[in-house]
């Protein structure tokens, strides 16, 4: 009976040792997120799923380490949620209405080659990574970083180009921090233009419309769709700049590190708008999210390319600034 005890005591106290550390961990993370809770019915609950968030990151990488998986996880900012929760997060709207007689289909010119590989990053292209917070503007954020990488490539000048006019102001067919759309956003941005992220600063929640004419950087003319064809995304990456695109980024919820590859990221659940600055000249794509440096390879993801990894090629787009 006393042996049965002991055992007993043993196994109790390592739980307990266990749920210290995890709970340190836990405190550690809310501290460096800034995470707070309504009350501690709410902080068990988040606790508790950062606990087995924190056993499926261990699982995957272990995994990552017998070469079985291609990319490795960490607990990030969203580790106290839940995946569903994640994903109801995401803002992208798929396109319902019919096109307008403005768009574009991509065609590669007639004797012009994409090169073997390409990061925009390194030709001034692309801004720094920022941070779209709980607000789901993802479709903004994808959209202002292909009208930048345009916009560099018209005047030879990086401006980094406001998420918030978008949020706030395009509302005719987008829902603000509720989600918007890629390609259906362009039309405003011709009439409108954009203004500068600094005469117009992102705060992550919808607001009235600011909207200064006097303040607009620039417009564009038309844009330029490529649909469902992973070459014809590389030529135009290749030649053309960064692209808007739309992805299913739920299994992108603790990505780290690594070439990206899920068999079962669907094509078809579309629900994040990123940035295509780059590709490798072998098996990957080099992307820009809206989550911040910290999450990620600093902001970034690589995509597995030949896949049409997660609907990588399913809604494509990237403006005209004449």
């Amino acid at each position: 009976m006393k042996r049965f005890a002991l055992a007993c005591l043993l196994v109790v106290a390592a739980s307990a040792s266990l749920l210290g550390e995890q709970g340190a961990q836990f405190q550690a993370f809310k501290l460096k997120h800034g995470k707070t809770y309504k009350n501690q019915a709410e902080e068990t609950k988040r606790f508790t799923i950062f606990r087995e968030n924190l056993e499926k990151i261990a699982a995957h990488n272990a995994r990552h380490e017998q070469g079985l998986e291609t990319y490795t996880l960490a607990a990030n900012q969203f580790a106290d949620m839940t995946a569903e929760e994640f994903s109801a997060m995401l803002g992208y709207q798929a396109a319902t209405k019919p096109k307008l007689n403005i768009t574009k289909t991509f065609e590669m010119p007639e004797g012009v080659q994409a090169p073997s590989s390409i990061d925009w990053r390194d030709q001034g292209r692309v801004t720094a990574v920022k941070d779209q917070g709980s607000c789901g503007s993802c479709w903004a954020f994808s959209i202002t970083g292909s009208t930048e990488g345009a916009y560099a490539l018209k005047t030879g000048s990086l401006v980094s180009l406001s998420e918030q006019q978008l949020v706030d102001c395009a509302t005719d067919i987008n829902y603000g921090c509720d989600g918007g759309y890629l390609e259906q956003t362009f039309p405003y941005i011709i009439s409108k233009g954009l203004q500068s992220e600094s005469s117009y600063p992102y705060k992550g929640v919808d607001g009235s419309c600011k909207y200064s004419s006097s303040s607009v950087v620039t417009r564009v003319s038309s844009y330029v769709t490529i649909y469902s064809n992973e070459q014809q995304l590389k030529n135009a990456v290749g030649t053309v700049g960064p692209v808007s695109v739309a992805i299913n980024a739920n299994y992108l919820q603790f990505y780290s590190s690594g070439i990206f590859h899920n068999d079962n990221c669907s094509p078809y659940s579309l629900n994040h708008g990123v940035l295509v600055v780059g590709y490798s000249s072998s098996d990957y794509w080099i992307v820009k999210n809206s989550w911040g440096g910290s999450w990620g390879e600093s902001g970034y993801f690589r995509f597995k390319y030949g896949a049409n990894e997660c609907g990588i090629t399913e809604d494509n787009v990237y403006p005209i600034i004449n």
